[in-house]
């Protein structure tokens, strides 16, 4: 092998020099997997070793003289993990130098992960984080943390807007009742994201509380009076929008939710924002609540609107006031969920 030349292997978007035997005989030496293929493409892989300072609070312990370390994983990425001919699973082993056992559908949600050093342990689990959290990306957000913005005079203006967008701009394209937000469930979002199982909930209820007890009681908010008026759309062409919402300024919440997100971000449970503020909104009319309806109804074939036209009602409603809301708590909402006072369904409620 020409040494100023050697040759580079891709993993995970990083690049590696493949050494020769005569200079890495400890990896060129190791046992094989049973896939000649994957053997001759991929040589044993260990990850840097400052993960093991990263990963000192990892529960690894010593059973047969071997590193084993239980890893719980929502099944919903045991077939990320395992890939199809199980080639993933059998390319993970053998870069880390691990087994690697998946539980079967019956069983608790726990990988097991056995290997020879600690830093093997550590390098698989790192990748199987890192596959985790690409797959947890295409999945569909199931919980948010959420602001209600319901009282009676919001709700009777909501109404009252919904009627008059109804009667004076039906006729613009892709204007339908089924784009308007249910009234009972007016609310600012903060954040979003993939809660999988039972354990990821209640890691996020724990969350929740950490929330209020570092950021929510520090800030002593004191102003929770929030006015909701005007229109704006998520995108820069009024005739082709996705979501119309009613603005909301108030500089005190805003901290609050731009905190409240980098903590869940932070936690690898939230994506970071667009910009680098959370956009505080209320949403009232989403392509979005139309194809769900559709959808619950069977009527698949009535979801070509994927965006209607809002021209007409910025022009006609721009400075429209919905009223003042006094916030009193936050919520840890279920998305498609209806509770018993009309709201979504909670999985955890914070007073301000």
């Amino acid at each position: 092998m020409d040494v100023l030349r050697p040759k580079i292997l891709n993993i995970d978007g990083r690049q590696y020099r493949l050494n020769t035997a005569d200079c890495c005989p400890n990896l060129c030496d190791e046992t094989k997997p049973h896939n000649t293929e994957i053997s001759e493409s991929l040589p044993a892989y260990v990850e840097r070793d400052d993960f093991e300072e990263e990963c000192d609070d990892l529960n690894i312990y010593m059973e047969g003289g071997r590193c084993v370390l239980k890893l719980e994983v929502p099944n919903t990425f045991y077939g990320l993990i395992i890939g199809r001919n199980r080639e993933n699973i059998k390319n993970l082993e053998y870069q880390t130098k691990t087994r690697i056992k998946i539980p079967s559908m019956k069983e608790k949600n726990i990988i097991t992960i056995k290997g020879e050093q600690r830093a093997h342990i550590i390098a698989a689990k790192s990748k199987i984080d890192a596959i985790v959290k690409r797959g947890r990306v295409k999945q569909s957000m199931t919980h948010f943390v959420s602001l209600p913005m319901v009282n009676p005079i919001v709700i009777d203006n909501y109404l009252a807007f919904k009627k008059m967008v109804l009667d004076e701009c039906g006729q613009c394209r892709g204007v339908t009742e089924l784009l308007f937000q249910d009234q009972l469930r007016l609310h600012l979002t903060i954040t979003a994201f993939v809660l999988c199982d039972a354990a990821e909930i209640k890691r996020a209820i724990n969350l929740m509380d950490q929330c209020e007890n570092t950021i929510i009681k520090p800030m002593n908010l004191k102003s929770l009076d929030i006015l909701v008026s005007g229109l704006d759309c998520m995108n820069d062409d009024p005739s082709e929008i996705n979501v119309l919402y009613a603005k909301v300024k108030s500089p005190e919440i805003q901290m609050l939710a731009d905190k409240i997100q980098t903590f869940f971000e932070d936690c690898d449970l939230a994506l970071p924002p667009r910009s680098n503020h959370v956009k505080l909104h209320v949403t009232l009319m989403n392509s979005g609540f139309y194809k769900y309806q559709t959808s619950v109804n069977g009527d698949s074939g009535k979801q070509s609107h994927l965006t209607f036209d809002a021209r007409k009602i910025i022009e006609k409603f721009n400075d429209y006031t919905f009223g003042t809301v006094q916030l009193t708590d936050i919520h840890l909402s279920q998305r498609h969920t209806t509770d018993s006072n009309g709201y979504y369904k909670s999985s955890s409620v914070l007073k301000l």
